[in-house]
């Protein structure tokens, strides 16, 4: 009687929209041979193909609502090249990434997050954000010994939609030498390139305290994440974010918005060309009704500022406008 191994039932198996791309990372390498390099880099390729799974639009938007309803306040952060954090955990691989052991997407740890501002605090802004300093900035923030500290860090989750997985690659050029072998480092020494995997999109940050606590502590992420970067290889230019210091707007909110500064910052002179133009787009808004009547009052009131009321007046698609306002 033949023996069919577990890895044996799932050689066929294929990704779908529920894949788990941590599991995949850990379960379903084709050779665990550690000398195969095409096997790992397979496999990379594999998980940097997984997308988030179906499932996490609607888990996403209850653990946010938790999170407000916790009282934390939370701010976006735009991935400005690529990002690795995890990269030296526990792998299959040489390297490793940090994934939701959940739902697979990438994330940024609590702990990442504050032990970076913490460090950053130290390093960069003087003795008063030294532990133990007699103002207690540092200790009354991230805590100490004896009490914790008056904000709240949590992991940063990926905003649905806006992240994703890419097959990355290191290349070891002296591997005899970094692994301390008595081997100088030379010119014919054979490169090493080991595949990883790293990430990128729009993150979620939330924090909860007191107010004033929290908005320092949003001010000292926001220059770390720019200028220091979390995770591995930041000297790399990996794990740069760029930290949105206001509340997250919906991209309804921001499409309304950006329509009507378009509108606001439209010369009178070519107001007659353009404005059918801005109507189409208004035409087409997906918002809510309230939304759409700010778009058309603010047309409405270009035209007026051109001085193209009288002009307009009789036209259907100014008149659709005015109806929208009734």
């Amino acid at each position: 009687m033949s023996k069919v191994t577990r890895r044996d039932c799932l050689a066929e198996e294929l990704v779908r929209p529920t894949t788990n791309a941590g599991l995949w990372l850990d379960k379903f390498i084709v050779d665990q041979d550690r000398t195969s390099s095409a096997a790992r880099a397979a496999l990379v390729q594999q998980v940097a193909g997984i997308s988030q799974p179906e499932c996490y639009s609607a888990w996403f938007a209850r653990w946010k609502q938790c999170l407000e309803g916790y009282g934390a306040a939370c701010r976006q952060a735009t991935v400005t090249g690529r990002m690795v954090v995890g990269l030296g955990e526990d792998s299959v691989l040489e390297t490793s990434i940090m994934l939701h052991h959940t739902l697979g997407v990438p994330c940024i740890p609590g702990t990442a997050l504050k032990g970076l501002a913490s460090s950053f605090a130290r390093q960069r802004l003087g003795d008063d954000w030294r532990p133990g300093a007699a103002s207690r900035a540092y200790s009354v923030m991230f805590g100490d010994a004896d009490s914790a500290g008056y904000v709240t860090f949590f992991d940063a989750m990926p905003v649905p939609g806006n992240s994703g997985l890419f097959s990355d690659v290191i290349t070891v050029h002296h591997m005899g030498y970094y692994q301390k072998e008595d081997a100088p480092p030379a010119d014919w020494d054979n490169p090493n390139p080991v595949p990883f995997l790293s990430a990128d999109g729009i993150y979620l940050i939330a924090l909860a305290g007191p107010e004033e606590w929290v908005t320092a502590a949003f001010d000292l992420l926001k220059h770390s994440l720019e200028l220091a970067g979390v995770g591995a290889k930041t000297s790399s230019g990996y794990g740069r974010l760029s930290l949105e210091l206001g509340p997250p707007v919906e991209p309804e909110q921001k499409e309304v918005a950006d329509l009507i500064q378009q509108i606001e910052v439209l010369p009178n002179a070519v107001v007659a060309g353009s404005i059918h133009g801005i109507f189409e787009q208004w035409q087409r808004l997906d918002a809510e009704s309230e939304q759409k009547r700010r778009v058309a009052s603010a047309i409405v009131e270009k035209v007026k500022q051109a001085g193209r009321e009288n002009k307009s007046r009789d036209k259907a698609w100014y008149r659709e406008l005015l109806s929208s306002l009734q």
